[in-house]
């Protein structure tokens, strides 16, 4: 298992059935026996980037925490934030398949921005106690905001949203108390690399965390890896991620 954003954004030959890695001994780690493939294939991405969101957001026993998205993203830093120690865990999305998931890795809420303002929904969820941390994972321009309204003075906001082609982030300046809130917001790439990897990995290994739930859709050749990139474009709604498996 590897993982690196030069694999995905300048490196050719990813989708080829061979191709050569850069400084091998970092960035492959061994798969360990009782980890499927399944499992493993959503750990160099998915699962690292979610976690990374609820260590950002320095989660603590006991916190009462919403996530923003349960996308694939969204899922794996609401069971990041899990397995951290949140007692209360709010998931805000709204796909069927999804939620159910969602359910699995720890949600006790679901907030459906399609029901009314999901600041409201979660203000009324926490009786108006707000949430001492916050992960985003998914979410539009408006999300930043929306977060730091239900977060707790002295809270942390953990990001990994890309906010893609969005110029300005808008923030409400009374959500953050005028600058004044004690509020952080963090946000960074995910860390890669062979050691975190088995770190991710012994979780699975050991009965901790199950990758694979995020699994909806798998296919078993390699002429089918188009199909499976365009399901990611078109977004089914039953879709969480498709997955390619070889055995061979």
């Amino acid at each position: 298992m590897g993982t690196g954003m030069s694999f995905v954004t300048f490196k050719h030959g990813v989708f080829a059935e061979q191709f050569h890695v850069n400084q091998a001994d970092a960035n492959l780690a061994h798969l360990p026996e009782h980890v499927s493939l399944e499992q493993a294939v959503m750990i160099s991405d998915m699962m690292t980037t979610g976690f990374y969101a609820a260590e950002l957001a320095e989660i603590k026993p006991g916190d009462t925490v919403a996530c923003f998205g349960i996308g694939p993203v969204g899922l794996m830093s609401l069971a990041g934030a899990q397995i951290m120690g949140a007692s209360h865990l709010i998931a805000v999305g709204s796909h069927p398949a999804a939620i159910k998931v969602a359910k699995e890795y720890g949600a006790h809420d679901i907030v459906d921005y399609h029901n009314g303002s999901t600041v409201e929904q979660i203000m009324d969820l926490t009786d108006g106690k707000s949430v001492d941390k916050v992960v985003i994972g998914g979410g539009g321009k408006d999300t930043l905001s929306e977060a730091l309204s239900i977060l707790k003075v002295g809270g942390i906001i953990g990001n990994v949203l890309h906010y893609d082609g969005i110029e300005t982030i808008p923030i409400d300046g009374l959500s953050w108390g005028q600058g004044l809130a004690d509020k952080t917001i963090r946000g960074g790439v995910c860390p890669g690399g062979r050691a975190r990897m088995e770190k991710l990995a012994n979780l699975i290994e050991y009965g901790r965390f199950d990758s694979s739930k995020l699994i909806t859709h798998k296919f078993d050749k390699f002429d089918d890896i188009e199909e499976a990139i365009i399901l990611i474009r078109d977004k089914p709604r039953d879709l969480i991620k498709p997955a390619v498996i070889l055995d061979d």
